[in-house]
């Protein structure tokens, strides 16, 4: 993997979420067998501003210049400035140090055309919403830049550099940001909006924009794990890059059948399960680099199908939608029954899914409703078969320590013989937030479920041991290997 280059320190904050992503999410996506290798040349961010404020790029350049060609010196071959303001002066500095930099306006631009937008908003610091260089990218490609009126850029530039940068983020000003956002979609019919200084998304997600965000860090980060790891651009995104359509299958294969390893494949996770009774099962998982499942060789549930004695094989596939969420599943193959099973997807505005429609062989067997409070938490599953409720889970309730994370829920729901039903779960965590232990106990009965989580240190879960009060149920262990 090749070494990664940082000037950083304008800001200090954007800095430290370059830093933190680009170890994360390396990590995850080698499933814990990498780091990267990583140098940071800190600028002096009153310095660099007192330049840009001056326009005297000349001098930006200069400074700059020092530091790329200190990180080259370094060993450095994929290059990146942390801060959309300094790529003022991006084509003099990679003219002055024929550097591999990696450019924010491009990367941005590209996911815009990726996305089909005709016409976005901007949003950054003045010399970035005013001045060109983060908008000839999307000139060149058709894409039409819009940004805030003055006294909006003023509010935005002050809201920046007074407390974004130094990590504070006020819900009034959020709220500032969202009526700007609102009044360019009103008065410019913009799609989406480029999140132009890395310090925005400490404000503006997903969550929180009323419009689609193209947030520069987030593609930025994403660009360079590409580079360092020698791939195209866009294979760090995950499953967003999917090609539209249909996914890898996912194989259900018997133990008689040789396994050829999918030449997609980067790792393998196995999981063996036995329970209390002696009984023992594996399964071996293997997954792309996006993280996708491709393969799942399955020693017992198959052996259970009656057409699996010569081996049996289940394709499962998947189309979507534009913004990218499944619209439809299909399951056909050698399953017992031999059926085609379909599931398609309506979603909320918030592309939580709402109702599933369910058929077999061409005919609707049923449907699921799923509805949520404000906070996204599903409160209520209603399953349907024609017209018959089976079964109508009344709500879920969540609580949350003063991390985010769930310590308590308790579910009610109506059971298929119209009992109410209550089940009551406990977390805890360990010092890496990881879940250590899940107690569930169902209103009425004596002895809780327990489930114990062991992980190892890139934090991948090894072992996980369930009982019914001190009786034991199963245990399942996972091992990785990577290819």
């Amino acid at each position: 993997m090749k070494k990664i280059g940082l000037v950083g320190g304008t800001g200090p904050e954007s800095t430290l979420m370059y830093y933190r992503e680009l170890n994360t999410r390396v990590d995850e996506l080698t499933g814990g067998s990498q780091m990267p290798d990583i140098v940071i040349e800190s600028v002096n961010f009153r310095r660099a501003w007192e330049y840009v404020s001056a326009g005297r790029y000349d001098l930006l350049t200069e400074y700059l210049a020092e530091k790329v060609n200190c990180l080259k010196n370094s060993g450095a071959e994929v290059i990146a400035l942390t801060a959309a303001t300094m790529h003022i002066v991006y084509d003099d500095l990679v003219q002055k140090t024929q550097a591999s930099l990696i450019s924010i306006p491009k990367v941005l631009c590209r996911e815009a055309k990726k996305k089909n937008y005709h016409k976005v908003g901007l949003l950054g610091t003045i010399f970035t919403m005013e001045q060109d260089y983060m908008k000839k990218d999307f000139r060149d490609a058709g894409i039409e830049v819009c940004i805030p009126e003055p006294a909006d850029r003023e509010l935005i530039a002050k809201r920046i550099l007074e407390e974004l940068e130094f990590g504070v983020v006020n819900d009034s000003t959020l709220a500032e940001f969202q009526e700007i956002i609102r009044k360019m979609q009103r008065k410019d019919g913009i799609e989406a909006v480029i999140l132009g200084c890395t310090e925005l998304p400490l404000i503006l997600d997903a969550e929180t924009s009323p419009l689609p965000c193209l947030d520069s860090v987030d593609l930025h980060i994403n660009e360079l794990i590409d580079l360092a790891r020698g791939q195209e651009p866009g294979a760090a995104n995950g499953k967003e890059n999917v090609p539209r359509g249909e996914v890898p299958e996912i194989l259900y294969l018997t133990p008689q059948l040789s396994i050829d390893v999918p030449k997609e494949a980067v790792y393998r996770k196995t999981t063996r399960i036995s329970d209390g009774l002696g009984g023992e099962k594996q399964k071996d998982y293997f997954y792309d680099s996006h993280d996708n499942p491709i393969c799942l060789v399955d020693t017992t549930m198959m052996e259970k199908n009656p057409k699996a004695s010569n081996g049996a094989v289940i394709k499962r596939s998947y189309i979507y939608n534009e913004d990218g969420t499944v619209a439809q599943q299909t399951t056909s193959g050698d399953n017992p029954f031999g059926t085609v099973t379909i599931s398609r997807f309506q979603y909320n505005k918030k592309k939580k899914v709402c109702l599933e429609h369910r058929f077999e062989d061409g005919s609707e067997t049923g449907s699921i409703a799923y509805d949520y409070d404000t906070h996204d938490n599903p409160i209520r599953v209603t399953l349907t078969s024609g017209d018959n409720v089976i079964r109508n889970t009344q709500g879920i309730k969540y609580t949350y320590d003063n991390k985010g994370r769930i310590v308590y829920k308790e579910m009610v729901y109506h059971s298929g013989a119209g009992q109410v039903v209550t089940i009551h779960t406990w977390y805890e965590f360990d010092d890496r937030d990881n879940v250590v232990l899940e107690k569930s106990l169902r209103a009425g009965e004596e002895h809780p479920e327990w489930r114990k989580n062991f992980y190892d240190g890139n934090k991948r879960l090894i072992r996980s041991v369930r009982y019914l009060g001190d009786e034991l149920l199963s245990s399942e262990e996972y091992e990785y290997e990577y290819f």
